[in-house]
């Protein structure tokens, strides 16, 4: 089924992450015009809001191009954009989790579940 073109990357994400019942919330960068959606352990949302909560950052990249962008709040653009997460544990180190083409959604949301319901440090 393909999309509209108008649809951002938030939304198409929201959409696949709450078919495994993630909630996210949105960020943005308005200085580096750059935007990401955070999914935090536990799911609640009052999370966000302690020192120390582990979670996995997902924005759109596209590792080709000369711009710098990080976003979540345009449609994915061309088939070199790529989804990518960063999951932070709870005291603030960032690993990469994964970086994949934006066809492949599905396997993203599989491994932010995944480490979700993994037991963090």
């Amino acid at each position: 089924m393909s999309r509209p073109p108008f649809e951002t990357a938030e939304h198409i994400a929201r959409q696949a992450l709450a078919t495994w019942g993630l909630s996210v919330h949105a960020e943005t960068d308005e200085g580096a015009d750059d935007s990401w959606l955070v999914i935090s352990l536990p799911q609640r949302a009052d999370a966000l809001l302690s020192e120390g909560v582990p979670h996995v950052v997902l924005y759109v990249f596209d590792p080709f191009s000369d711009e710098d962008e990080v976003m979540v709040d345009r449609a994915p653009a061309g088939p070199s954009d790529h989804w990518c997460a960063v999951s932070v544990d709870g005291r603030g180190v960032q690993r990469p989790l994964f970086a994949r083409p934006v066809a492949q959604l599905t396997g993203c949301v599989d491994a932010i579940a995944d480490w979700l319901t993994s037991p963090q440090a």
